[in-house]
């Protein structure tokens, strides 16, 4: 029944499709039915195949734009992370470059803190110099008004250099007696306890070792076991440490004598210069000084008073004038109008300061200009109170001049006068004077055998 139906429909429809067909493809000439199928299949298959192929381009083109969303998508991303990286990498530089400037100008600021500070501490160092040498002149004003001592006094000098080291005298032999105090013989322990005591009066570790070596060798020779006779045995060693001889140069064979007068701030320098200088006048010598500190006005009126007070000449500037200047001119002076003496002053120089030491130095080759074997005596100051800080200055002074001797003061007033002896055998370099006190008379050359009695009486 239905077969009949849709042939009823189809038949009707294919007749239309070959009358359209033969029209097209065969001039109006009929076509079989088969053909006409065959053509409509194909014509259907062609429909599909474009239906197909259109649906693919379309899906093809959807995937083609989805992807290129993505990959766009994945490039914007890409893109806004490396405008995010490159915007924190200009941030972290903008705030390296701030934070740089700031350290730039929070050390500009230190330095010039620094640099105020340092004027500040100089302004307070130069006032304080001032006011020290404005209290050593009223002091020495004072002492001119006392009747001086004479030489021939009934009390001898020993007594008075056994009183002047009395510090120094009491802290080694108390503490020797304590270390010998119930031994009965010389062994390592007493040895250290030596050791101990003498680095402790400042005598220094190489004088101290040279001393115990002394010891040493005796105790295993076995010419030394007993521990009372110590004292006796250290006398003995540092008498011979002290008993170098020295040759002293004198006016005789030298005219004008040049000294060149070094050391730190406040061990007595200019006070030195000014005794020995009116010791030189108690002996008939014409003698002239020349002031070459010159960076302080203070110490260059300080060493005209005891121009006056020595009774002698000086040759001095304005402050800031250059101390090489002055020396020259003074050694000159000296040479033309026939000086005995001639007794330069330096800069009371920090042994640390570079500068100043080579100003030392500088000064040095200036005398030699004028007379090639000057300065006759290069004549190193130090305080007694500073200990084995001496002898550091001493190291340090030794690079900058030909040191010739020192002169001592303050050892009145110190238990570390034993670094006397250190200084002398580590050196090699006598000692010229020694100062017990504030008058004239007070600085004496140094006598190494009454040094010695005074510390062991």
């Amino acid at each position: 029944m239905f077969a009949e139906e849709f042939k009823q429909l189809f038949y009707p429809f294919l007749e239309e499709v070959n009358f359209l067909f033969s029209r097209i493809f065969n001039k109006g000439v009929p076509i079989s039915n088969e053909m006409t199928i065959f053509i409509f299949a194909v014509c259907i298959a062609l429909l599909f195949i474009f239906i197909f192929s259109m649906w693919f381009l379309l899906r093809r083109k959807s995937r083609n734009e989805k992807d290129l969303e993505q990959t766009s998508s994945k490039i914007k991303k890409k893109s806004l992370e490396h405008l995010k990286k490159e915007r924190d990498k200009e941030l972290d530089l903008r705030i390296k470059e701030e934070k740089k400037l700031q350290e730039s100008k929070q050390a500009t600021q230190l330095e010039k803190a620094q640099q105020r500070e340092k004027v500040i501490q100089d302004q307070i160092t130069s006032l304080e110099e001032q006011k020290q040498s404005i209290q050593v002149l009223q002091r020495d004003l004072t002492d001119a008004q006392k009747p001086p001592e004479k030489l021939g006094q009934s009390d001898s000098f020993l007594d008075r250099l056994r009183d002047g080291v009395d510090k120094t005298r009491k802290h080694i032999l108390n503490n020797l007696s304590d270390a010998v105090l119930g031994k009965k013989e010389i062994n390592d322990e007493l040895l250290d306890d030596l050791e101990e005591v003498l680095i402790s009066s400042d005598i220094g570790p190489e004088t101290t070792q040279r001393i115990l070596e002394a010891i040493t060798k005796k105790v295993e020779r076995e010419e030394l076991n007993n521990p009372q006779v110590l004292q006796s045995e250290i006398e003995q060693e540092i008498q011979r440490i002290m008993s170098k001889k020295y040759q002293v140069p004198g006016t005789s064979d030298r005219k004008p004598l040049i000294l060149l007068f070094v050391g730190v701030n406040g061990v007595g320098k200019t006070t030195s210069i000014g005794k020995i200088a009116a010791q030189y006048r108690q002996q008939g010598k014409k003698v002239l000084m020349g002031a070459g500190d010159t960076f302080r006005a203070a110490a260059i009126e300080q060493l005209a008073e005891w121009s006056k007070r020595a009774d002698c000449d000086i040759v001095h500037k304005n402050a800031g004038t250059d101390p090489s200047a002055v020396i020259f001119e003074s050694v000159q002076k000296g040479i033309d109008d026939d000086y005995d003496v001639v007794i330069c002053d330096t800069a009371g120089r920090l042994h640390t300061k570079k500068n100043l030491m080579e100003e030392l130095k500088k000064m040095v080759r200036v005398i030699r200009k004028l007379i090639p074997d000057a300065p006759h005596e290069v004549l190193l100051v130090l305080d007694a109170t500073t200990g084995q800080n001496a002898i550091f200055q001493t190291r340090e002074f030794l690079q900058a001049a030909e040191l010739t001797g020192f002169i001592i003061t303050k050892l009145d007033g110190t238990s570390k006068g034993g670094v006397v002896i250190g200084i002398v055998n580590e050196f090699d370099i006598p000692v010229r004077y020694i100062g017990l006190g504030e008058q004239i008379d007070d600085l004496r050359p140094f006598d190494a055998q009454q040094f010695t009695k005074s510390i062991f009486a």
